[in-house]
């Protein structure tokens, strides 16, 4: 497979539309029509896009898969895609990102769950419209330095612009970018940023969270990378899961020692991904057939290794089931 091509591809599309797939800009806010979130205050939600993106994502690994197969006759298809990228969302590079409509409503709901969460746990936060967009935490994942440092600055103006003094993210990926990284690369750097895991464990414990008593059965926690081994969160997501009704059950690989779901590489290397992410899954379904992740790379990278009847579900989801039955 040509690996510089698909690198071609995420620089370019980047270029051109803010994010590194081929897909409509309007999807990145979608999720959030109807809500009625606020439109300007000092902690703003940026999702990042990752969530969006999953879906996305997805149908390029398979698209990659079947390049894959067939051999040079893939090559030249996957490079025409890269060429055809800097125009967004059109041609064959989208072909190349066809979403199924199934990973389109789950993303929506995962987004729609943890910001209904924020607002039950009593969070006060702003949504403002086209501020939201990619952290350009793949850039920095595939060694394009200058590119994400030039991507960084531009979302911290964005964000500055529209009044924010602190953030709240939903995603690992996205939290370690603007708390780690975007201090590193981008100067005078002075937002607060949160994982809106560390917003709901804080509100339980200060009584404003409460989830109605019920034992809800046992799952199985799938720590992402960079929740656990970089950001130290952790035990948060277990205080409220267990605090939902939930049995929580460890694998043997769990917490900072946790293991891989496969991503990021599958973009690149969707073999490898696959074979990384059933080693994982066989561990996890193991102890449940319910499997809690918290990340949407983990999910797509995990999810599209499950064997029947392992269910493969976003924390948010079961968090608002939890909250709502």
């Amino acid at each position: 497979m040509d690996v510089a091509a698909v690198l071609r591809m995420v620089r370019e599309s980047l270029r051109a539309t803010g994010l590194p797939v081929p897909m409509p800009r309007g999807a990145v806010e979608e999720w959030a029509s109807g809500l009625g979130l606020p439109g300007r205050g000092g902690l703003i939600l940026y999702t990042g896009a990752l969530y969006q993106m999953a879906p996305y994502i997805n149908g390029f690994v398979a698209g990659l898969e079947a390049i894959g197969r067939a051999g040079p006759v893939g090559d030249l298809a996957l490079r025409a895609a890269a060429a055809l990228s800097r125009f967004g969302a059109t041609g064959l590079a989208r072909l190349l990102f066809r979403p199924s409509r199934g990973d389109l409503l789950y993303a929506r709901s995962v987004l729609r769950a943890a910001a209904r969460l924020l607002s039950a746990a009593g969070v006060e936060y702003a949504y403002p419209r086209g501020v939201d967009g990619y952290s350009g935490v793949l850039l920095h994942d595939l060694g394009l330095e200058e590119d994400f440092a030039r991507h960084a600055r531009l979302v911290y103006r964005r964000l500055s612009q529209a009044g924010a003094r602190e953030v709240v993210t939903l995603d690992p990926h996205t939290t370690y970018a603007l708390k780690v990284l975007y201090p590193r690369f981008v100067d005078g750097y002075d937002l607060e940023v949160h994982s809106y895991l560390e917003l709901l464990a804080d509100a339980l414990e200060r009584g404003r969270l409460r989830f109605p008593q019920a034992e809800r059965g046992t799952i199985v926690l799938h720590d992402p990378c960079y929740y656990a081994r970089f950001l130290g969160i952790v035990e948060e997501p277990r205080r409220l899961l267990r605090a939902a009704g939930y049995t929580v059950a460890e694998p043997r690989r769990s917490g900072k020692l946790t293991h891989c779901c496969g991503g990021p590489v599958e973009s690149v290397a969707p073999r490898l991904a696959r074979s990384v992410a059933h080693r994982r899954i066989d561990e996890l379904a193991a102890l449940s057939n319910r499997v809690v992740v918290m990340c949407p790379m983990c999910w797509a990278n995990l999810a599209r290794v499950a064997p029947p009847g392992v269910e493969v579900r976003d924390a948010a989801l079961y968090l608002w089931d939890a909250l709502n039955k």
